[in-house]
């Protein structure tokens, strides 16, 4: 017997009830699924008449339906609860970009002022102010790059597919129920 993982899934049952219920060892299954050793006959007309019986049912049992039915419900209120949580991370994001790249127009605005205070004054103290200001506005984009915000923008957008993934299995779900 080659396919053990095939039977495993057919009938589902663990090695010790698949021998209690063949009347064998575990070590007399377990020999059998390894193609080590041969089970008796009447073992052997057990396991048949249990996967004939797996292969042709058609109907499902109640247990099963009740169960499958309240596995769906949970799966969709998951669904629900990652949308909202991955909906939140999106909006947080959002904001922090929006404030990152007005800090970004701001620094590069107070480094156009510095141009000009540089070109037009040689008074050292608008030197020493420019020069502040523009060790300030280097240091804060440095901070705040273009990359980082490149990154939070990738990272948004990947939100954005996970909702839209989210939305179509809550949908699948729906239908399904």
């Amino acid at each position: 017997m080659k396919d053990t993982t095939t039977i495993k899934n057919l009938i589902g049952l663990s090695q010790e009830e698949m021998s209690m219920l063949l009347g064998i060892t575990e070590s007399q299954w377990s020999m059998y699924k390894s193609g080590k050793r041969d089970i008796p006959l009447a073992a052997k007309q057990q396991l048949a008449a249990l996967l004939s019986n797996t292969q042709k049912a058609k109907s499902v049992s109640p247990e099963s339906i009740k169960m499958a039915e309240k596995e769906k419900k949970s799966e969709k209120e998951w669904l629900k609860r990652e949308y909202k949580a991955i909906d939140h991370k999106q909006k947080y994001l959002e904001r922090k970009i929006i404030a990152i790249e007005n800090i970004r127009i701001e620094c590069f605005a107070a480094l156009e002022v510095v141009h000009y205070l540089e070109s037009q004054s040689e008074n050292e103290f608008t030197i020493s102010l420019a020069n502040s200001i523009k060790t300030r506005a280097t240091n804060t984009l440095h901070k705040h790059s273009s990359s980082r915000l490149l990154e939070m923008k990738l990272k948004k957008e990947s939100y954005e597919m996970l909702k839209y993934s989210l939305v179509q299995k809550i949908k699948e779900h729906s239908t399904d129920l």
